[in-house]
Formats: structure tokens, C-alpha cells, sequence
């Protein structure tokens, strides 16, 4: 009986638990959706009539960006290409051993990524032989392939044989998966 009792009044009170945060569960869902498709609510997924605002949590300053502050001054601007350009070589060097290593941490491949997308030639070229070698990352030749032809688009004289190397030991579906150039 008193397990009867206990499922019932922990129905009759989840309404209650659910409002917590002060989203439903169609709410929820609404914004998975929209951050999936960058910002934008899918079409097969009609909105109500009610036309509901997407709801965002207002962002606070984190313990460790005030610490950050106190000793180095303002954050870093994450949008910011030339972040690499102020002779941050020693690190670098540091990284390209770890990897060399097979001691890559996650911050050592988040540096990797950056540099990428800021079109530095020699992170793009240690990321592609990454996934061609499977050291750090998941071995996936089709990014390696992508990447080499990356750099040799950013000049790196020996991307472009690496790149036909990567396309050689690829099977039929990964060169097929390829994009057409």
C-alpha cells in the first residue's frame, strides 16, 4: 500500500519537479533543436500557436574567468586570428613533441584545431598526419585527405604527395565519400 501511495503522489508532484527550471519538456526539445540547426527551428517541427521565445539562461562570470582576470587582465577573444601571433613557439614546440610522442591531451588538440582555423600551414599539416596516423585523434583518412589539401593550398611543399598517399591507402566507400573538386 504504502508503495501504491508513494507512486501515486510522486505522479501527482512531478509537474511540480519538471518546472523546476522553469522549461517544459517541449521547451527543452525546441532548444536541442535549435542548436542543432544553428539558431534556426526546423521546419517539419511547427511552432505552436503561442509562437513560445526561445529560452536562454543568462550567462555568469565563471570562478576561474575572475581569477583569469586578476592576473592576466581581460580574457581572450575567441574570434581573434592573430591569438598565435604574439610568439607562443615554445608551446608549440612542446605540442608537436607530445604528438610526435602519442601524448596528446585535449588541450593540446583544441590548440591544434585553433591554429587550423586560423590557416596556419604548420597546424594544418600536423592535424592532417594526425588522422592519417590515428596518433591523438580517430584515424580517418577523409579529414586527413581534406586537411592535406589544405595545406597545400596554404603552401606546405609536401602536402600534396602526402595527400596522394592518404588517397592511395583509402578503400572504394572513403574515396567515394569524398567531396568533388
Amino acid at each position: 500500500m504504502k508503495k501504491v501511495a508513494f507512486v501515486f503522489l510522486s505522479f501527482c508532484l512531478f509537474p511540480y519537479c519538471a518546472g523546476a527550471f522553469g522549461l517544459t519538456a517541449d521547451q527543452m526539445y525546441r532548444n536541442l533543436l535549435t542548436d542543432e540547426n544553428e539558431g534556426v527551428l526546423p521546419a517539419y517541427y511547427t511552432r505552436s500557436a503561442k509562437k513560445q521565445a526561445r529560452l536562454d539562461f543568462k550567462r555568469v562570470e565563471s570562478v576561474s574567468e575572475k581569477v583569469w582576470t586578476e592576473k592576466h587582465g581581460e580574457l581572450p577573444d575567441p574570434t581573434d586570428t592573430n591569438i598565435f601571433e604574439t610568439g607562443d613557439t615554445e608551446n608549440w614546440q612542446e605540442i608537436v613533441k607530445a604528438v610526435k610522442n602519442g601524448q596528446t591531451t585535449p588541450f593540446d588538440l583544441e590548440t591544434i584545431r585553433r591554429r587550423t582555423q586560423a590557416d596556419d600551414a604548420e597546424a594544418v599539416e600536423l592535424l592532417a598526419w594526425m588522422y592519417a596516423t590515428g596518433k591523438g585523434v580517430r584515424q580517418d583518412l577523409t579529414k586527413s585527405w581534406t586537411y592535406y589539401l589544405q595545406a597545400a593550398h596554404l603552401g606546405v611543399p609536401s602536402a600534396t604527395d602526402n595527400a596522394r598517399a592518404v588517397y592511395k591507402a583509402m578503400n572504394a566507400a572513403q574515396r567515394a565519400s569524398l567531396p568533388a573538386i
